[in-house]
């Protein structure tokens, strides 16, 4: 069983360290770009040489001050590496065994996790995003968030939480994204960049996969999925497809979705459900993991057989 440090004892050791690399999971969202964010912003200003080792992200964040943000690790033996809104060690991808030479390795996250794989951990499976973690964290300390502080946690809760509408969202979201927008949060830019901002190659994946989509269970399943060959013909990054699975979720009498891509590494399974199921456990079974009502896993199996795989899941779910 995983033991938490304090929030304080957390911010002390990060604080009062030379050198901090943080490590979202590979292809990182709104919440796990803005809690690497805020947080090396924050240590930033307290004198630490932080820096985050993320791979590609997305181009919708750009909005945010993320110019100490880096494909490849250049700090040599990192005091500590800290794995943020990441709950399992393989999702760092190659980036893994940078975090293992960190001569502490913590993890920060909100997803469940009861295996560990570091030395200290803070893991609040109840938290509406990672983000509302960095802001606790920062607040019980006393630090001064600054507006681009401020703009990452806002972007990370309203991301985690659908924009506000997912069922992780609690009165403690709404209080931190009031108190984020006293300090000056840029919401009308953060919402624009995020929800009104979408590329022709994003609408085209999307009606692609709404277009093949199957609906079975009497409706309330619904699968769909896209090869990278259609994603080369259609010259389309992994970002033009992230928000299929809500697309197929917010169909009319939809309980349970779907959505599985094709890539180098297997295929991607995304499912998202709206009241009574459990996705979570499904990814489980496949080897992945995540929230009750959002999910995902990557398997190495051929698209027909994963295809069958998922929807033979669903149905007796359902």
């Amino acid at each position: 069983m995983i033991k938490n440090i304090e929030l304080k004892e957390l911010w002390e050791d990060l604080s009062t360290a030379e050198n901090v690399v943080l490590f979202p999971h590979v292809n990182p969202d709104g919440d796990a770009t803005g809690s690497c964010a805020a947080l090396c912003l924050a240590l930033r200003d307290q004198g630490v040489n932080c820096v985050v080792c993320a791979g590609k992200i997305p181009d919708y964040i750009d909005f945010l001050n993320t110019e100490f943000f880096m494909n490849d690790c250049q700090i040599d033996n990192p005091d500590i590496c800290v794995a943020v809104d990441c709950s399992e060690d393989h999702r760092m991808d190659s980036r893994v065994g940078y975090f293992y030479k960190g001569r502490r390795k913590y993890c920060i996250d909100h997803h469940e996790n009861d295996t560990g794989f570091g030395d200290r951990y803070y893991i609040d499976k109840d938290a509406s995003a990672t983000c509302t973690i960095v802001y606790d964290m920062l607040k019980e300390a006393g630090v001064k968030l600054s507006k681009d502080i401020a703009n990452a946690i806002y972007t990370g809760i309203s991301t985690d939480t659908g924009n506000f509408k997912h069922s992780n969202t609690d009165s403690k979201s709404h209080r931190i994204a009031a108190d984020l927008l006293e300090l000056g949060v840029d919401h009308v830019q953060i919402m624009t960049s995020l929800y009104q901002n979408r590329s022709m190659k994003k609408v085209l994946c999307e009606s692609r996969a709404i277009d093949r989509a199957l609906i079975f269970s009497e409706g309330r399943g619904i699968l769909s999925y896209l090869t990278s060959a259609e994603m080369i013909e259609m010259d389309a990054r992994k970002e033009d497809a992230d928000e299929i699975i809500d697309k197929l979720r917010d169909i009319a009498g939809v309980e349970m979705a779907a959505y599985l891509e094709e890539r180098e590494d297997g295929v991607k399974i995304s499912m998202r459900a709206k009241t009574d199921s459990n996705v979570a456990d499904i990814c489980k079974s496949f080897g992945g993991g995540g929230h009750i009502k959002a999910a995902g896993a990557t398997v190495k199996m051929s698209m027909e057989e994963v295809f069958t795989a998922v929807k033979r899941a669903m149905e007796e779910a359902l």
